[in-house]
């Protein structure tokens, strides 16, 4: 069975295209691998189905799985049902003819803008020659997991260090945050957890909290060298007199010797917490108010997971990363164009002392659409309870994206395409579903789900209807079916289906019960239906309703956890007892799900339609 995804290579051009101007060219090639694309899918499903291929059950898997078509939907239409009655005109041999010689059976087909590798489509790194190799950093701050908004820097950075066998580095930057952003004890563990649920392979781990006395001994060089200074002022008159007037405060010029005094003071306690500081001279004169004499080091006594309470001097992200990126031989480094002014503070600390500067790349700000992102409040909500835990999928935490389901290389290529442009942009989670639902379709079983039963007790049907059968994957005949037995009380057939189906249906109107029969119901103080036939073809011929049910008996209650966090119960057809931890399956007509628990009590993550 095909995999959508890659369209068929385009022949060579014609000398007569090769005249013809590129944009018209580019459009020819879309629509002859359109119609390449079709024609197989076509092929295919005639092939299986005996000779008869169906047009709309083509459109149906085009369609779902090619959003980028769905605005083409009548072309698609035409094309298709032109194909299928060219197609119904040859024997069963000559389909088979036409699809080996079209290609071998199960080849993976791609959109042709994704035909490229992505390192036909992301630039070279910049001035590889003048580093032996290659060295990148992840730096999460540690006050939570990784979440689908950190995708981005993860998978760009892996990217380029597989692209070019380099060595990436986990530096874990837990050094003291603010009050509002603090150090989560358990994203020690939950960052390499979602690290490798994306498939990122680091070479080493780095504690930010490890390397104090790196730092300490780069601020008493700083100050003997007179590119740093302990400043005692009060933080609001520096702020609104010094920072934003450009004026230099009286700290600034007193002796290397008494800065290293107060230097000392600060390490030792003499002054209390925000009442000393140490400044690096990037400059007074600075246009932009925010570089003028940068804080790199502070006071801090908030106790610290790994360290306690052992150090109370602690520095700022961007003299950190100015020593770490040269001690750790960093040379290339990637993050969003918000650190900019870090980059700056990184770049006058490497100019102090003469060396070789890191590449520094930034990519534009990424909002994700749907989803809101907030470690700070998620943490707050899984203190709480509010929140079932980092796996909740409000948190939008990797963790909790694994829990539903999605796969990882879904994250990547969405990322991957987004590249390194400059670009503010916003990401719809619907992109990510998209691709999920690509590379997980094929290979996830069917099953009957109904949120909110009504039962109905049905009349008619012969004694000889034992039990329905269902396709496990309808484009999939060669793995079987599904027996869905058929309960019966006081001689009745009794099923239950969705309650917002019911109520669409009118006193006496036809309906299918999907992959069983067809029935008519009569709506009154018992609901029930009357048995009408069991081929399907008579449900289609007069456009009946098919929907999805549960038999009385045998049944599986499931609690389904959806993407708000709301649990809702309902019941699953008998073929879900024979599902494992980690089953991805469709529940049809409601979408894809993940089982994370099925014993004692089956418990499911929703991921999307």
């Amino acid at each position: 069975m095909t995999v959508l995804g890659r369209l068929p290579s385009p022949p060579a051009p014609s000398d007569k295209v090769k005249t013809m101007p590129a944009e018209l060219v580019a459009e020819l090639v879309v629509v002859d691998s359109l119609e390449s694309e079709i024609r197989r899918l076509v092929l295919e499903n005639a092939v299986k189905y005996e000779g008869k291929p169906s047009a709309k059950s083509v459109m149906s898997a085009l369609l779902g799985s090619r959003a980028d078509l769905r605005s083409r939907a009548k072309e698609v239409k035409d094309i298709t049902e032109r194909v299928v009655a060219e197609v119904s005109g040859l024997t069963l041999v000559q389909q088979q003819e036409q699809l080996a010689s079209i290609g071998p059976e199960g080849a993976i087909v791609k959109p042709v803008a994704e035909v490229q590798r992505p390192d036909q489509v992301l630039p070279d790194l910049p001035n590889l020659g003048k580093w032996p190799k290659v060295v990148m950093r992840l730096a999460p701050f540690p006050s939570g997991p990784l979440h689908i908004g950190n995708a981005r820097m993860v998978v760009l950075n892996d990217y380029y260090v597989k692209r070019y066998n380099g060595e990436l580095l986990l530096v874990i930057d837990d050094t003291i945050g603010s009050t509002d952003k603090q150090i989560e004890p358990d994203a020690y563990d939950l960052i390499p957890e979602g690290l490798a649920y994306l498939g990122v392979n680091y070479h080493r781990t780095i504690f930010k909290s490890d390397r104090l006395d790196i730092f300490y001994r780069y601020s008493v060089d700083l100050i003997k060298r007179g590119q740093a200074y302990v400043c005692t002022c009060d933080a609001e008159v520096w702020r609104t007199e010094n920072k934003v007037k450009g004026k230099a405060c009286p700290c600034r010029s007193i002796s290397a010797e008494e800065n290293l005094d107060r230097w000392q003071k600060m390490l030792d306690g003499a002054y209390a917490q925000g009442k000393a500081a140490l400044r690096m001279k990037t400059g007074m004169d600075q246009p932009d108010p925010a570089m003028r004499d940068h804080v790199i080091m502070r006071i801090s006594e908030t106790p610290h997971p790994r360290v306690g309470t052992k150090f109370r001097v602690w520095p700022l992200l961007e003299f950190s990363w100015g020593v770490d990126d040269h001690e750790l031989g960093v040379t290339h480094i990637i993050r969003g164009k918000d650190l900019v002014k870090e980059g700056k503070i990184e770049q006058h600390v490497w100019r102090v002392y003469g060396w070789k500067e890191p590449e520094l790349l930034y990519y534009g700000r990424m909002k994700i659409e749907d989803a809101r992102l907030s470690k700070s409040k998620s943490r707050k909500e899984v203190k709480d309870g509010v929140f079932s835990g980092w796996d909740d999928p409000r948190t939008w935490s990797l963790q909790s994206l694994a829990k539903r389901g999605i796969h990882p290389d879904a994250i990547r290529k969405v990322m991957l395409e987004l590249g390194l442009s400059l670009a503010d942009t916003s990401v719809s989670v619907k992109a990510i579903y998209s691709e999920n639902r690509k590379l997980r379709d094929a290979d996830a079983p069917r099953l009957f789900f109904v949120q909110d039963p009504v039962w109905l007790h049905m009349d008619g049907f012969p004694a000889r209807v034992k039990a329905a059968e269902a396709p496990v994957h309808p484009d999939f005949p060669e793995r079987g079916v599904r027996h869905i037995p058929i309960s019966r009380v006081a001689g009745r057939v009794v099923v239950g289906i969705q309650r917002t189906d019911y109520d669409r249906l009118n006193e006496g109107q036809l309906f299918r019960l999907k992959d069983f029969a067809n029935v008519t119901i009569q709506k009154g103080e018992e609901p029930s239906a009357t048995f009408h036939s069991q081929n399907v073809e008579q449900a289609l011929k007069v456009k009946a309703p098919i929907m999805q049910w549960v038999p009385k008996k045998g049944v599986s209650k499931v609690f389904l956890t959806m993407i708000d966090g709301t649990v809702i119960e309902g019941l699953a057809e008998p073929e879900t007892t024979k599902m494992v931890d980690g089953s991805f399956v469709q529940f049809e007509r409601y979408g894809f799900v993940r089982f994370f628990e099925v014993s004692p009590i089956v418990k499911a993550a929703f991921a999307h339609k």
